[in-house]
């Protein structure tokens, strides 16, 4: 739509009526067809969770609300869009756990009672919520005393805000002490049995030293071995679950990127040039440059080695007004002019006081405080004493107000500003970001030569032609090129760069490469397999300063994937049990002539390799990396036997059991207690996300969000 509006503002009314007859026929005829869906229950439905519908307007109020309760805690009117996006999953989280859990919670009884609110807020039993909200920060203790007075008066603040906070902050230690309650009778009813314990101990203090003969499956050749029709149906129907997906969408596409022409080059370059003459005959370099300038440079005192690269030579030894330019930096045509000449100190050292204001003072309040301290200061009070009795910088105040040496660039620019230009033993006020300082530099280094540059920079950037020009060609190629197969001749034809997005999901918000891409990967999903994605019956998407044009060519849909989706992968597993299994009838036949070791490790042109202090905890065995089932077979082997063969994940094995070792300081208690806490520990998580799996969550935002 961006596009639109260049096109519509550069091209007169015409364009616009006949787009805007377009969209309307468009919207019209989308209604008629789609039969009058618009108006549905089902078009406003977000979710649906155990069988439950959840309506869009439920989720956006939750969402409303926690984006009020945001910017109302961190004082901003308005918040980013990595926040959104992030508050945005934080209430789905939360509607998902209220739907899951409700029934649950309703089923056994659970509540919580207001007496268990008091203590949460004000008991013995204090909410880690309120802890961190009224916690003194210097002495790291409950402050009851806010916690009382806020509770007292947030219904009186008259913009509700304080009311909706606290309603907010109430209903999270509800939900948070609900699901405590919940896992923790989940957690008590799970135990471990002194028989579990102790076989789990067994297994962990067996040791074996083994031999072992071992030939790799990649050492049979795909010649030996043959795959019947029925072999891969086989695999797959046995291992199903390896198959499970969740829905992805894949597309290929191609981008018209707009790039400024060698006329908007031309253009910008003839703008700078006629602005040279005004930017060398003003008055205010710095205002002049601020208005004008499509860059923001610093207009600092800078020494020659801190110019940039450019400039070095051709500004330090000039003349105040003296003109450079325009030069080509950054994507940016710039004009530099020297504006002052000044011998300043290259550091100075200095000490402050620094005064923020609280929930209970105003600006002026502040500065009259400050205005006291100063006349305090001038009259011979100790600046050490009254930084550590009002200054909030705790690091400064260690040193009584000190700051030490630093330079220019080292402070924000008001605060370093006055300090370079203050005189030395003067106390001064100014104001920053951080808040109110009282300053007085004690000291400066020798004053040196610098130089203040002022520049002015005009971005080369395409123009609004450039942008008909470039989506006149993504419409052309759009237009010419409506099938999969078109459009993958017509990349080869024209030379153009296919790219790919893979394994694309329903809720999404970045592609790789790609400017806010949410409106196509929403398309993507209303697209089906081999067709040409569009928005809006549009299939040129505006992303960044790039035009994309894409099919959708792969289609995956929640569930099992299909078995000749994974034909491939079923192929490499069967060859490898055939080859396992074909290895193993080798060792067979070598094993009835003779079981020793080193007569089956002749047979098949290897060695006899050994396996030292194994258990059934062990990772990986050396010289045959990692193989569990050669791991579980030689912990439960007799000592001075041979078993074999065993066929492993890539290796098929004979082996002989040499020695084994028990630790017989077996602690079954413990064993059993460390077993209990750790089904306890998993309760929460697991819990829930058996409730979340057998709830079949249908997630719908994609089509709102």
């Amino acid at each position: 739509m961006a596009t639109l509006e260049k096109i519509r503002n550069r091209a007169g009314i015409l364009v616009a009526v006949v787009i805007g007859m377009a969209l309307l026929a468009f919207i019209l005829g989308d209604f008629l067809n789609s039969g009058g869906a618009l108006f549905s229950n089902t078009q406003f439905e977000i979710a649906e969770i155990s069988g439950k519908s959840i309506p869009y307007q439920k989720y956006q109020k939750d969402l409303n609300e926690i984006m009020e309760i945001n910017k109302f805690s961190s004082g901003k009117s308005s918040l980013d869009e990595a926040s959104v996006q992030q508050i945005q999953a934080q209430t789905w989280d939360q509607l998902v756990r209220e739907y899951v859990l409700e029934d649950e919670y309703a089923e056994i009884g659970l509540s919580i009672s207001s007496q268990e609110l008091w203590d949460m807020v004000q008991g013995e039993n204090i909410h880690p919520i309120i802890k961190n909200l009224f916690t003194n920060p210097e002495t790291g203790e409950l402050n009851t005393m806010q916690v009382i007075r806020f509770l007292k008066t947030y219904d009186q603040d008259p913009t509700g805000q304080q009311q909706a906070y606290w309603l907010y902050v109430e209903d999270l230690m509800i939900q948070e002490r609900m699901f405590s309650k919940y896992s923790t009778l989940i957690s008590k009813g799970l135990y471990s049995t002194k028989i579990e314990a102790e076989n789990e101990l067994n297994n962990a203090s067996k040791n074996v030293d083994f031999e072992f003969v071992a030939q790799n499956i990649n050492t049979v050749p795909d010649s030996l071995i043959s795959i019947k029709n029925g072999d891969l149906e086989n695999y797959y129907d046995n291992h199903l679950n390896e198959y499970k997906q969740k829905a992805s969408r894949s597309m290929e596409y191609v981008t018209f990127d707009v790039i400024a022409s060698e006329a908007d080059r031309m253009d910008t370059e003839e703008w700078v040039n006629n602005i040279k003459e005004d930017f060398a005959n003003t008055d205010n370099d710095k205002e002049f440059a601020s208005i004008s300038s499509d860059i923001n440079f610093g207009n600092s005192y800078l020494k020659k080695d801190e110019l940039p690269e450019e400039l070095r030579d051709v500004m330090f030894d000039a003349k105040v007004g003296f003109m450079y330019g325009p030069y080509f930096k950054d994507e940016t045509y710039q004009l530099a002019k020297l504006s002052e000449i000044k011998l300043i100190p290259d550091s100075v050292k200095a000490k402050h006081i620094l005064l923020q204001a609280t929930q209970n003072q105003d600006a002026n309040q502040i500065y009259a405080i400050a205005d006291s301290l100063k006349n305090l200061l001038e009259n011979g009070a100790n600046f050490a004493a009254l930084s550590a009795k009002y200054s909030t910088d705790k690091a400064a105040n260690e040193k009584g107000g000190e700051l030490g040496w630093f330079r220019a660039n080292q402070m924000v620019s008001p605060f370093s500003d006055t300090c370079f230009v203050a005189k030395t033993g003067e106390y001064k006020l100014v104001a920053t970001q951080y808040g109110l300082h009282i300053v007085q530099v004690t000291n400066k280094a020798r004053k040196e030569k610098k130089v203040m540059v002022s520049i002015l920079g005009r971005k080369l950037e395409p123009s609004s032609k450039t942008y008909q020009n470039t989506y006149a060609q993504a419409s052309k190629f759009a237009g010419n090129n409506h099938s999969y197969e078109d459009f993958l001749q017509a990349i080869e034809k024209e030379s153009l760069t296919k790219k790919i997005a893979s394994n694309i999901k329903e809720a999404d918000q970045e592609l790789a490469g790609l400017e806010n891409p949410r409106e196509l990967i929403r398309s993507i999903y209303n697209t089906d397999k081999n067709n040409i994605i569009k928005s809006q019956n549009n299939p040129i998407f505006e992303l960044g300063n790039r035009f994309i044009i894409g099919f959708v060519n792969d289609v995956k849909e929640e569930g099992f994937a299909p078995m000749e989706q994974v034909n491939a992968q079923l192929s490499v597993q069967v060859k490898k049990q055939k080859k396992a299994e074909y290895l193993a009838e080798k060792f067979n036949t070598v094993m009835q002539e003779n079981k020793d070791l080193d007569f089956i490790a002749s047979k098949f042109n290897t060695q006899v390799n050994e396996a030292t202090d194994i258990s059934f905890r062990s990772y990986s065995i050396p010289n045959a990396g990692i193989e569990p089932k050669l791991v579980a077979v030689a912990t439960s082997t007799e000592a001075d036997q041979i078993t074999g063969p065993i066929k492993g994940d890539n290796n098929v094995f004979v082996i002989r059991v040499n020695s084994v070792s028990t630790n017989e300081n077996l602690n079954i208690d413990l064993q059993q207690k460390q077993a209990m806490m750790q089904y306890q520990n998993r309760a929460n998580y697991e819990a829930f996300e058996a409730l979340k799996e057998t709830s079949n969550i249908v997630d719908k935002r994609s089509k709102f969000y």
